[in-house]
């Protein structure tokens, strides 16, 4: 069980570094402050 564990945390960490880079490009792609365009502004 704590292999189980261990394999989906390391699976986590790239997933998690892609959605982080994905929002990032797509927030730059689009312009503009992300606190701006979620208060709809």
């Amino acid at each position: 069980m704590s292999a189980y564990l261990l394999r989906r945390v390391l699976q986590m960490i790239p997933t998690l570094l892609g959605v982080v880079l994905l929002v990032f490009f797509l927030f730059t792609y689009v312009g503009g402050d992300p606190a701006t365009i979620l208060a709809g502004k």
